[in-house]
């Protein structure tokens, strides 16, 4: 991410993601942006992360949402 202190567990969400819909793998992504969307309300609700860090958070999971609107099943 673009800031010093990271949240590895919402990074690791996001690199799965990012592997799962690099491999076209469409129901995991949206398995994890599901996932990673539980997570950041849950780190909101708690007030452990700084504002500029959700926001940066919740553009990526926005982009993420954006990316996988779409998608219909194949089978």
């Amino acid at each position: 991410m673009f800031w010093n202190k990271k949240d590895k567990e919402l990074d690791g969400i996001i690199e799965e993601i990012k592997v799962d819909l690099s491999n076209n793998y469409k129901d995991n992504a949206v398995l994890g942006i599901k996932k990673l969307k539980e997570k950041l309300s849950e780190k909101e609700a708690s007030g452990k992360m700084k504002e500029k860090e959700l926001k940066a958070y919740q553009e990526i999971l926005h982009s993420f949402e954006e990316d996988v609107k779409n998608f219909k099943r194949t089978y």
